[in-house]
């Protein structure tokens, strides 16, 4: 069934931020609609191989949901999105400041319709301020709020991350506030907004060295902390064959039995050391990843191979943690599962929609609306999309 079953979700939004935090939403048992734009839909359904009649990103982050397409500018698709909000509990957006507003689905506009309920906004720079009207994505924001110069090295400068670190910090963010603000609602308070700017979800990732900087702590730029590679305790070092072996043994007990085990105590002493990277560097480059990681294992040195994606999909770890599950609907293809682990196992989503609006049908069933209302609402569910599919 879920914790969060009977809880109500309607996503306006689009891209990742949201769409991660409507996942978990639902896969946590919330009964989330999504709007899509007809015939389009979401960007996801072209990103990733194809799986599921749709495409691998898609099943990922849309799973669990149910998919209605709307066109806000329209006053039926308007009409609409206001009989659904009546039922929701929770609306989510991720709009630029003042969009939501002129579409008529801003906050004041929907509490007006259920006063209960819970609004969260997830954008890129909030509301207020000389940026909120910018444009941006996961580098810029994490680049503006000083994630990018704080990481990199000094040979090279900053570098794009693998992780949307701002993005998904934002979604998760929104998501915790979401939360908090529906179980106020539940022991009778009012329903509110929240909001999460990306950018400042980059600054409260960086909060633990911003704030010793403004307590007057040294500046904080590339290898110039214990966790951004200013000593050799915690670095990637390139082995033999070309793979990588990082090394991340911060605390003194983890850094000895590492510099023993590779027979080299010398080091011991030298942890906080720069000239030792070097050393280390050239040691490890000696042999290959295989025989630093059989070497290692079992040893209490927080010592890690860089695996690829090959290595991860069989890594005993995250098998026995149930991280890898079927694509709903499709059980000969993997997807990677919720990190959110209860005692009671977490409902099997259902597929993520293969059409653009593939539930409208079913979900305008449960909504008393206008004739001509209802129509052009199946009507966008019949638009034939961008791709030359019908997507009903």
């Amino acid at each position: 069934m879920g914790p969060l079953k009977g809880v109500r979700v309607l996503d306006l939004s689009r891209m990742l931020p949201v769409g991660v935090l409507s996942q978990l939403l639902a896969d946590l048992g919330a009964d989330v609609v999504k709007v899509e734009r007809p015939g389009v839909g979401e960007e996801g359904r072209g990103f990733g191989a194809p799986v599921a009649g749709t495409s691998a990103t898609h099943a990922f982050l849309d799973r669990g949901k149910k998919s209605v397409a709307l066109d806000l500018k329209h006053p039926h698709g308007l009409a609409v999105v206001h009989s659904l909000v009546a039922q929701a509990d929770v609306v989510l957006e991720s709009f630029r400041p003042g969009v939501a507003e002129r579409l008529g689905v801003g906050y004041d506009d929907l509490r007006a319709l259920n006063p209960n309920l819970v609004y969260c906004s997830v954008n890129g720079y909030g509301t207020g301020g000389p940026r909120d009207q910018e444009p941006g994505h996961d580098m810029n924001y994490l680049s503006y709020a000083g994630a990018m110069h704080f990481g990199g090295t000094k040979a090279h400068g900053p570098q794009p991350g693998g992780i949307q670190v701002a993005d998904l910090l934002g979604g998760l963010t929104g998501g915790i506030g979401l939360l908090a603000a529906l179980l106020a609602v539940r022991s009778g308070a009012p329903g509110t907004r929240v909001e999460v700017a990306l950018a400042d979800a980059a600054l409260w990732a960086l909060g633990l060295h911003v704030s010793s900087w403004m307590a007057g702590g040294d500046a904080a730029g590339p290898e110039s902390t214990a966790v951004t590679g200013a000593g050799p305790a915690y670095r990637v070092y390139r082995c033999a064959d070309g793979r990588y072996l990082s090394v991340a043994a911060i605390e003194p007990q983890f850094w000895a039995q590492f510099v023993t085990a590779v027979e080299r105590p010398d080091l011991i002493a030298r942890q906080h050391d720069p000239s030792a990277i070097e050393e280390v560097a050239a040691l490890v480059a000696t042999q290959e990843l295989a025989h630093w990681t059989k070497l290692l294992d079992g040893l209490e040195t927080c010592v890690s191979p860089v695996q690829d994606f090959s290595e991860v999909a069989a890594d005993e770890q995250f098998q026995a943690r149930g991280m890898f599950v079927p694509v709903p609907g499709q059980d000969e293809v993997l997807q990677v599962g919720n990190p959110i682990k209860l005692s009671d196992p977490l409902p099997t989503p259902s597929p993520a929609s293969a059409l653009v609006g593939g539930d409208t049908e079913a979900v305008l069933a449960g909504l008393d609306l206008p004739p001509e209302v209802r129509r052009s609402a199946l009507a966008w569910a019949t638009t034939t999309n961008d791709r030359g599919e019908e997507s009903r």
